[in-house]
């Protein structure tokens, strides 16, 4: 048994205090996983990402065949939250990372089933509530890996869980008020100062190419999406600074997948017409040919939008950061 296999050893108390839940949200691409990789980079850490499929027996872990030379038994695996909770146990004087990649990609109440109650920390961090080991073999396990007998689950202060989202996206999951009151938010705005340095091109309706740089480009985009009243778009919708990637902005044109968004996303039932010249094109498959023949498929009013002369546009932003600071 458990008690005759293992020494009874309360768990350790770490000595690295201040374990949270952090959801960043945002707009897609304004760097949510780039900050939370900048947290946990030099430390140890465990990530997983949430999809619709998920259950809780992946994310915790479940009995699983596995050999024995040759004899088949059950044994437990462990999910990336077992992974991590035993981690910080046998590293009690040094942070331990879970990193949850779209959390709201599956239902996150339910792929957390009972461990919902381990959210609850106190002000050191430390988890408030315990709850039980869902089998024996997974209280073995725990057992063996952190060298002392548990006779609960509880969140050491050590542990850390971050969590990314957009929660304006298709396909996601909503996220009730319970589950989220237990992770603090921290919400990465657009910051158009920020980005990766490149340029688009575009043509426009008297077929003549322009270049404009990315920063520009994302920014007159968003504030155009948001000058229309009768869409309502809101600001977690619009396209973050970081979109794309440095190498997908060689100035031959503008990023596929930014017009993929725009038209198959956030304009799929109105307002296609504020962003493409939507009187000839009627289709996302005219759209590509207009990109690979090189004709113009922005409509007139981006076009203009596009057009503004970006001195001018400064020295106007320069006296309205003057008029607010008087």
């Amino acid at each position: 048994t458990l008690m005759q296999t293992y020494n009874l050893e309360k768990p350790s108390v770490s000595t690295v205090k201040g374990g949270e839940n952090v959801i960043f949200y945002g707009a897609p691409g304004t760097g949510k996983s780039y900050k939370a990789d900048r947290i946990v980079t030099n430390s140890v850490f465990f990530r997983t990402v949430f999809h619709p499929d998920l259950q809780n027996s992946d994310f915790f872990g479940c009995l699983k065949p596995q050999m024995d030379d040759d004899t088949v038994r059950y044994g437990f695996s462990p999910g990336p939250f077992m992974l991590a909770l035993a981690e910080a146990y046998k590293n009690a004087q040094e942070p331990v990372y879970l990193v949850i990649e779209e959390l709201n990609r599956a239902s996150a109440a339910a792929v957390f089933g009972d461990l919902f109650l381990l959210l609850d920390r106190d002000d050191e961090g430390k988890g408030v509530y315990d709850t039980v080991f869902p089998s024996p073999e997974s209280q073995a396990w725990f057992a063996n890996e952190t060298g002392a007998y548990h006779s609960e689950l509880r969140l050491p202060s050590n542990l850390f869980i971050y969590s990314t989202m957009n929660s304006a996206d298709q396909g996601v999951y909503p996220i009730d008020t319970a589950f989220r009151r237990r992770w603090r938010q921290e919400y990465l705005p657009l910051d158009y100062k920020k980005g990766p340095d490149g340029d688009v091109a575009y043509v426009d309706s008297m077929d003549t190419h322009h270049s404009l740089e990315w920063r520009r480009f994302v920014k007159l985009l968003n504030e155009h999406l948001i000058s229309n009243s009768m869409l309502e778009i809101g600001e977690d919708r619009l396209l973050g600074q970081w979109f794309v990637k440095k190498e997908e902005l060689d100035g031959k044109g503008i990023p596929e997948k930014v017009l993929l968004y725009l038209w198959d996303d956030l304009l799929r039932n109105e307002g296609r017409d504020l962003i493409f010249n939507t009187g000839k094109i009627k289709t996302y498959g005219n759209l590509v040919i207009a990109i690979e023949r090189g004709s113009s498929f922005l409509s007139d009013q981006f076009l203009q939008v596009l057009d503004v002369d970006p001195l001018f546009v400064e020295v106007v932003e320069q006296e309205e950061s003057g008029e607010d600071a008087g």
